[in-house]
C-alpha cells in the first residue's frame, strides 16, 4: 500500500440540535455516530509528481435518545506517495475507513471548540 503523507480535514457544513449541550453529552453523542460516504471515492495521480489526491465529503450522523442530534459533512483529502487510482479492492477499503476516521475525529474536535467557546 502506498504510504500516506498528509491529511486534511475542513467543515462543509454541521447542524447540532440543542446549543447548550455539556462535553460528557457530546461525547456520548459522537461517539455512536454513523459516518457514510455518499457516492464513490475520487482518487487523482500526478504521475510526474508520483504522488494521489483522495479527496471526497463525508456525511456523519448522530441522534441521541435525548433530544441530541448531529449532522455533519466534512470534507477530506488525503495525500500518498504512489498510485491510488489503480488500488486493490483491500486498499480502498482501508481508504474508506481512514476517511470516516479522520471525518469523526475531526467533528469531535470542532464540537469540543465549539462548546469551550460558548
Amino acid at each position: 500500500m502506498a504510504k500516506e503523507l498528509e491529511s486534511k480535514s475542513s467543515m462543509v457544513k454541521m447542524r447540532l440540535t440543542q446549543e447548550d449541550i455539556s462535553l460528557t453529552q457530546a461525547r456520548r453523542l459522537l461517539a455512536f455516530a454513523t459516518t457514510q460516504i455518499p457516492g464513490e471515492i475520487r482518487a487523482k495521480y500526478f504521475h510526474d509528481q508520483g504522488i494521489s489526491i483522495v479527496s471526497e465529503d463525508v456525511q456523519v450522523d448522530a441522534i441521541s435518545i435525548a433530544p441530541l442530534e448531529f449532522h455533519a459533512m466534512v470534507h477530506v483529502e488525503l495525500l500518498y506517495k504512489g498510485d491510488m487510482v489503480r488500488s486493490s479492492e483491500r486498499t480502498r477499503e482501508k481508504i474508506n475507513d481512514r476517511l470516516q476516521d479522520l471525518a469523526q475525529r475531526y467533528c469531535a474536535e470542532t464540537v469540543h471548540k465549539e462548546i469551550l467557546r460558548t
